[in-house]
């Protein structure tokens, strides 16, 4: 029964990889878009949006399964729990990709107005962070998921780099409001997505220690 079970967690495992390679993807292809002008890769990205609930909802029935079928213990069961948690801010991380790639189909036919270097850093900063989330709960990591953490604060770093960046582009330039409005909503939503990557190593701590935001639960 156990040897069953440990089959169905491990492909439990492999469906939260699976959503965090897609995830992933997203967004290295939505700010190569930002980057280079394909605005054909962005169409792509925001045309494959409907692939992120599927695996949502993919992870939702294989967790339920095993609650019904399995009956795990309390350990388990927090592994069940954390899984139904971070798919949620997962999914939501997509949306925010999703945001952003709306944004970036905007600038089909104009010529930004800066390159977006702490743009393009968050975004690298933000996947890292996603990526090793995940990995964390996978191979039961807890510096793994307190380092991330860490990581959330360079990100707000360079969201407010960002923000007074643009503020001194408009004050030169006062036509550029448009566009540099838009460039601090897509650090907005980058920072959003660190955001929920640490919602989810706080739910990978609560799986290991019990605990959630220094407080116990079970």
């Amino acid at each position: 029964m156990r040897n069953k079970f440990d089959q169905e967690l491990q492909k439990l495992h492999d469906d939260l990889v699976q959503m965090c390679t897609f995830i992933r993807t997203t967004i290295e292809k939505t700010m190569s878009a930002f980057r280079t002008n394909n605005y054909e890769l962005a169409r792509e990205v925001y045309e494959n949006d409907d692939i992120a609930d599927e695996l949502e909802l993919k992870v939702e029935r294989r967790s339920l399964r095993i609650l019904l079928s399995q009956q795990p213990v309390a350990r388990d069961l927090r592994t069940i729990s954390t899984a139904l948690k971070m798919i949620t801010d997962m999914e939501r991380i997509c949306d925010q990709a999703k945001n952003i790639v709306r944004i970036v189909l905007r600038f089909e036919g104009q010529e930004l107005i800066r390159k977006p270097e702490n743009i393009l850093l968050m975004s690298e900063k933000c996947v890292n962070m996603v990526t090793k989330s995940v990995e964390a709960f996978v191979n039961h990591d807890l510096d793994l998921a307190r380092a991330v953490m860490v990581l959330d604060d360079e990100v707000d770093t360079l969201y407010h780099n960002v923000h007074d960046n643009v503020v001194t582009l408009v004050t030169q330039n006062p036509d550029n409001v448009m566009q540099a409005v838009d460039f601090v909503m897509i650090a907005k939503y980058l920072e959003r997505i660190s955001d929920h990557a640490v919602n989810i190593t706080e739910w990978v701590e609560f799986n290991i220690t019990g605990e959630y935001k220094n407080k116990a639960l079970i």
